[in-house]
């Protein structure tokens, strides 16, 4: 079972090699960032003008129990090369680990799924 964690792993690696940002000598800028900050949560976003984005969220849960943890979800992302596909990384991290999906779409769509999901996080 571990081998094949590991080989799905490398393989997940390897598409994403493929989908590498745009020109990583092209200077981008930072065209949106967002950090909240609370006792028990904190939230930040960011995104960039080459299509490089990041969000992610983490809460304290059972706070003062023993089953008390950190709870956090996110979720990043890049345009390829040529700008028509979106790489996105979706994960949560918990007391069961940290689990991740990648997803790659289409930049049309995926702008259209960041925005549904940027409503769900932010109310």
């Amino acid at each position: 079972m571990q081998v094949i964690r590991v080989v799905a792993s490398l393989g997940a690696l390897l598409a994403l090699s493929e989908c590498v940002p745009v020109d990583t000598n092209q200077d981008s800028e930072l065209i949106d960032y967002e950090s909240v900050h609370g006792q028990e949560m904190y939230r930040f976003k960011y995104e960039t003008s080459d299509g490089q984005f990041r969000e992610e969220v983490g809460m304290l849960v059972n706070v003062g129990t023993p089953e008390q943890e950190l709870m956090v979800m996110g979720q990043y992302g890049f345009k390829s090369k040529d700008g028509g596909t979106m790489v996105m990384v979706m994960y949560t991290s918990g007391k069961k680990g940290y689990r991740a999906r990648t997803v790659t779409r289409s930049a049309r769509d995926a702008d259209l799924r960041n925005k549904a999901f940027l409503s769900l996080l932010m109310g």
